[in-house]
């Protein structure tokens, strides 16, 4: 069956996020019917803990896809934030058109052609013919006969494998952790502050305009997409399954190149993007991310935030920056010695810089 499209409605923050995967060896093949996927209750992982004296800042990191049949129970979590001080939600990047609702909807026809290749060019007129094979098969395994998806540009095509894969896999990319977060926070009257960074487009219909004419080379996009699923989807089962059981160690040894990254710099490096300075939008979400978190690791007691966990553990994400900030930064499981604690608790005279701009973020 094919899937509506788009049927992958991935938020703008997925793509951010995976701009701060590291490279990583492809995992070995594992096949798909030799892991299952857990279902039931399961309580997900510990959280991070960042100290700064006194203050704590609580971390849960997030993790897509997970188990669609999971029931989760993570009693830490919910009682942090029910005694939580203030809820830090995770970082959003977005774009900023000016229109209103109407407006927004006459792009709509304009962002539709989008989607699909010009000129009534077909993939099989713009992959390498040894790409394109890999596409059949694995269109073949998880989608079967798809003619609409042949005109398709090769990343739309790539978003409606995966989901359709996911869907197979018994794996869903719902971030169901801020919804339940956010749901606690509220009924208990904590105070919710919302990280976003927004590019501001004055210029929308000539930057689709620009997009629709000049395209962008987002081959790779796909190529990372059918790596995946021909080499990982034994390693992207375990993963979500490491998350629902609360196995910190195999999320953090188990890592892989993520496909969402390929496609995200697709984007961010076009003309289009990159004349507007969309392609700063990373940069941007980490640095108002750390300046939020800092604000509340100087002034607030206990503090709960969520984030993508390849946004957390990248080498140039957010513990490194909290780090570089001269805040301790603890492991789920992990607790301060009690001497050790005693000297935090003293200590709140240490230099604390601000993050400058990294340059590996889009590399």
């Amino acid at each position: 069956m094919i899937p509506p499209m788009p049927k992958c409605r991935l938020p703008a923050i997925a793509l951010l996020a995976a701009l701060f995967s590291s490279p990583i060896a492809a995992a070995t093949a594992v096949p798909v019917l030799e892991t299952l996927v857990v279902t039931g209750i399961q309580p997900g992982p510990g959280l991070w803990q960042v100290r700064h004296g006194t203050h704590t800042l609580w971390i849960m990191g997030t993790l897509s896809p997970l188990p669609r049949r999971m029931e989760w129970e993570p009693r830490e979590l919910d009682e942090r934030v029910a005694n939580a001080d203030r809820v830090l939600a995770p970082p959003r990047g977005g774009i900023d058109t000016g229109l209103n609702l109407f407006g927004r909807l006459t792009l709509l026809p304009a962002a539709l052609r989008a989607r699909n290749l010009p000129d009534s060019q077909r993939l099989a007129d713009v992959l390498p013919p040894e790409l394109y094979a890999r596409w059949q098969v694995q269109k073949a395994r998880w989608i079967g006969e798809a003619p609409v998806l042949e005109r398709r540009r090769p990343m739309f095509a790539a978003f409606a494998l995966m989901e359709e894969a996911l869907e197979d896999l018994d794996l869903e990319r719902e971030n169901i952790v801020w919804q339940r977060v956010e749901r606690i926070a509220r009924r208990e009257g904590r105070e919710i502050v919302r990280v976003r960074v927004e590019a501001r487009l004055d210029d929308p219909r000539q930057a689709l305009r620009e997009f629709n004419s000049g395209g962008f080379d987002d081959l790779a996009c796909l190529e990372a997409t059918l790596a995946r699923l021909e080499q990982d989807t034994g390693l992207l089962v375990e993963r979500a399954n490491a998350w629902a059981v609360g196995d910190t160690a195999t999320l953090l040894e188990r890592r892989f190149d993520d496909e969402l990254r390929a496609c995200a710099l697709a984007v961010l490096a076009t003309e289009a993007a990159k004349k507007r300075g969309l392609d700063t939008l990373p940069q941007r979400l980490v640095e108002a991310w750390l300046q939020a978190a800092s604000e509340s690791l100087e002034t607030t007691a206990n503090t709960v935030a969520v984030s993508d966990l390849r946004l957390l553990l990248a080498d140039d994400g957010l513990l490194a920056g909290l780090r570089a900030r001269g805040y301790l930064v603890l492991p789920p499981g992990e607790t301060l010695p009690e001497d050790a604690a005693d000297d935090a608790a003293d200590d709140d005279t240490a230099d604390r810089h601000p993050v400058q701009p990294t340059s590996g973020l889009l590399r």
